[in-house]
Protein backbone atom coordinates (compact mmCIF):
# COMPACT_ATOMS: atom_id res chain seq x y z
CA UNK A 1 0.00 0.00 0.00
CA UNK A 2 1.29 3.50 -0.60
CA UNK A 3 2.05 6.30 1.58
CA UNK A 4 -0.72 9.10 2.20
CA UNK A 5 0.34 12.17 2.73
CA UNK A 6 -3.42 13.56 3.05
CA UNK A 7 -6.60 12.41 3.71
CA UNK A 8 -8.33 10.50 0.75
CA UNK A 9 -11.23 11.59 2.58
CA UNK A 10 -11.57 14.82 3.40
CA UNK A 11 -7.88 15.86 1.64
CA UNK A 12 -6.27 17.81 5.12
CA UNK A 13 -2.57 16.50 5.85
CA UNK A 14 -1.88 13.54 7.86
CA UNK A 15 -0.11 13.01 11.12
CA UNK A 16 1.55 10.31 12.59
CA UNK A 17 0.14 9.11 16.07
CA UNK A 18 0.50 6.07 17.93
CA UNK A 19 -2.40 3.92 17.99
CA UNK A 20 -2.86 0.20 19.48
CA UNK A 21 0.88 0.00 19.96
CA UNK A 22 1.50 1.25 16.34
CA UNK A 23 2.41 4.52 14.47
CA UNK A 24 -0.30 5.17 12.50
CA UNK A 25 -1.25 7.75 9.77
CA UNK A 26 -4.28 10.02 11.01
CA UNK A 27 -6.29 12.84 9.89
CA UNK A 28 -6.71 15.14 12.48
CA UNK A 29 -9.77 16.80 10.91
CA UNK A 30 -12.49 13.98 10.08
CA UNK A 31 -10.07 11.16 12.21
CA UNK A 32 -9.47 8.35 9.23
CA UNK A 33 -6.86 6.32 10.16
CA UNK A 34 -4.55 4.92 7.68
CA UNK A 35 -4.44 1.30 8.42
CA UNK A 36 -2.24 -0.63 5.84
CA UNK A 37 -3.84 -4.50 5.66
CA UNK A 38 -2.57 -7.33 3.66
CA UNK A 39 -4.00 -7.84 0.17
CA UNK A 40 -6.06 -11.13 0.49
CA UNK A 41 -5.41 -14.64 -1.83
CA UNK A 42 -6.46 -17.72 -2.04
CA UNK A 43 -4.71 -21.15 -3.14
CA UNK A 44 -6.39 -23.77 -3.75
CA UNK A 45 -5.02 -27.52 -2.46
CA UNK A 46 -6.51 -29.69 -5.00
CA UNK A 47 -5.52 -33.61 -4.55
CA UNK A 48 -6.14 -36.00 -7.27
CA UNK A 49 -7.25 -39.53 -7.05
CA UNK A 50 -3.82 -40.96 -6.89
CA UNK A 51 -2.79 -38.63 -3.74
CA UNK A 52 -0.90 -35.95 -5.93
CA UNK A 53 -1.19 -31.90 -5.59
CA UNK A 54 -2.19 -29.76 -8.22
CA UNK A 55 0.23 -27.01 -8.85
CA UNK A 56 0.92 -24.63 -12.29
CA UNK A 57 3.80 -23.35 -13.47
CA UNK A 58 3.85 -19.42 -14.09
CA UNK A 59 3.45 -17.74 -17.25
CA UNK A 60 4.13 -14.02 -15.46
CA UNK A 61 5.86 -12.19 -12.98
CA UNK A 62 6.44 -12.57 -10.05
CA UNK A 63 8.10 -16.02 -10.09
CA UNK A 64 7.36 -16.79 -13.98
CA UNK A 65 8.64 -20.42 -14.66
CA UNK A 66 8.12 -21.32 -11.31
CA UNK A 67 5.99 -23.97 -9.92
CA UNK A 68 3.25 -23.15 -7.40
CA UNK A 69 -0.52 -23.68 -6.01
CA UNK A 70 -2.96 -22.45 -8.11
CA UNK A 71 -5.03 -19.34 -7.14
CA UNK A 72 -4.90 -15.26 -6.71
CA UNK A 73 -6.01 -12.30 -5.22
CA UNK A 74 -9.85 -12.04 -3.86
CA UNK A 75 -11.94 -9.43 -5.86
CA UNK A 76 -13.55 -7.42 -3.62
CA UNK A 77 -16.98 -8.67 -4.43
CA UNK A 78 -16.31 -12.33 -4.03
CA UNK A 79 -15.64 -14.72 -1.25
CA UNK A 80 -12.48 -16.69 -0.33
CA UNK A 81 -14.20 -19.91 -2.45
CA UNK A 82 -15.79 -17.71 -5.16
CA UNK A 83 -12.15 -16.75 -5.64
CA UNK A 84 -10.66 -20.16 -5.48
CA UNK A 85 -13.60 -21.38 -7.68
CA UNK A 86 -12.83 -18.36 -10.58
CA UNK A 87 -8.61 -19.08 -9.91
CA UNK A 88 -8.91 -22.83 -10.44
CA UNK A 89 -10.94 -22.56 -13.48
CA UNK A 90 -8.86 -19.67 -15.01
CA UNK A 91 -5.43 -21.48 -14.33
CA UNK A 92 -6.64 -25.34 -15.26
CA UNK A 93 -9.92 -25.21 -16.85
CA UNK A 94 -11.15 -27.14 -13.60
CA UNK A 95 -14.20 -26.84 -11.91
CA UNK A 96 -13.59 -27.12 -8.19
CA UNK A 97 -15.75 -27.27 -4.98
CA UNK A 98 -14.03 -25.47 -1.29
CA UNK A 99 -14.01 -27.54 1.40
CA UNK A 100 -11.98 -27.14 4.71
CA UNK A 101 -9.63 -24.28 5.56
CA UNK A 102 -6.08 -25.62 5.58
CA UNK A 103 -3.92 -22.44 6.43
CA UNK A 104 -3.48 -18.60 6.30
CA UNK A 105 0.13 -17.33 6.50
CA UNK A 106 1.49 -13.46 5.45
CA UNK A 107 3.48 -13.43 2.44
CA UNK A 108 5.69 -10.31 2.04
CA UNK A 109 5.51 -9.39 -2.16
CA UNK A 110 7.82 -6.97 -3.67
CA UNK A 111 5.11 -6.24 -5.92
CA UNK A 112 2.24 -5.77 -3.70
CA UNK A 113 3.67 -5.47 0.29
CA UNK A 114 1.68 -7.71 2.74
CA UNK A 115 -0.59 -10.80 1.03
CA UNK A 116 -2.99 -12.86 3.07
CA UNK A 117 -2.53 -16.19 2.14
CA UNK A 118 -5.66 -18.43 2.43
CA UNK A 119 -5.44 -22.22 1.37
CA UNK A 120 -9.00 -23.96 0.78
CA UNK A 121 -8.88 -27.63 -0.15
CA UNK A 122 -10.67 -28.02 -3.57
CA UNK A 123 -12.23 -30.80 -5.10
CA UNK A 124 -13.04 -31.50 -8.66
CA UNK A 125 -15.22 -32.95 -10.84
CA UNK A 126 -13.16 -34.25 -13.06
CA UNK A 127 -8.95 -33.99 -14.02
CA UNK A 128 -8.65 -33.18 -17.08
CA UNK A 129 -6.31 -30.00 -17.14
CA UNK A 130 -5.93 -27.16 -19.65
CA UNK A 131 -3.01 -24.63 -17.97
CA UNK A 132 -4.79 -20.89 -18.73
CA UNK A 133 -4.60 -17.16 -18.12
CA UNK A 134 -1.22 -16.63 -16.66
CA UNK A 135 -0.19 -20.83 -16.21
CA UNK A 136 2.24 -21.85 -18.50
CA UNK A 137 1.47 -25.36 -17.43
CA UNK A 138 -0.28 -27.23 -14.84
CA UNK A 139 -0.72 -30.89 -13.59
CA UNK A 140 -1.42 -33.27 -10.35
CA UNK A 141 2.29 -34.47 -8.91
CA UNK A 142 2.92 -37.07 -6.43
CA UNK A 143 4.00 -35.58 -3.10
CA UNK A 144 7.21 -37.34 -2.98
CA UNK A 145 8.25 -35.93 -6.34
CA UNK A 146 7.07 -31.48 -5.85
CA UNK A 147 9.46 -29.43 -7.62
CA UNK A 148 11.15 -26.45 -5.39
CA UNK A 149 7.78 -24.42 -4.69
CA UNK A 150 9.62 -20.18 -4.42
CA UNK A 151 6.78 -19.04 -2.94
CA UNK A 152 7.39 -19.68 1.22
CA UNK A 153 3.08 -19.66 1.85
CA UNK A 154 2.62 -22.30 -0.26
CA UNK A 155 5.57 -24.23 0.78
CA UNK A 156 3.80 -23.76 4.44
CA UNK A 157 0.58 -24.80 3.32
CA UNK A 158 1.31 -28.06 0.88
CA UNK A 159 3.37 -28.79 4.35
CA UNK A 160 0.07 -28.30 6.12
CA UNK A 161 -1.76 -30.31 3.70
CA UNK A 162 0.22 -32.83 3.67
CA UNK A 163 0.50 -33.23 7.18
CA UNK A 164 -3.23 -32.86 7.76
CA UNK A 165 -4.64 -35.34 5.62
CA UNK A 166 -1.98 -38.27 7.20
CA UNK A 167 -4.76 -36.99 10.35
CA UNK A 168 -8.28 -37.95 8.39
Amino acid sequence: MRDYSYCPMCRSPLIEKKMDGRGRLVCQSCAWVCYKNPLPAVACLVPDKKGGILLVRRAIEPYKGKWCIPGGFVESDETLPEAGRRELREETGLTGTAGRLVGAHVQKSRMYGAVLVVGLEFTVEHEEITAGDDAADARFMPENALPDIPVESHRKLIREYLTSRLQL
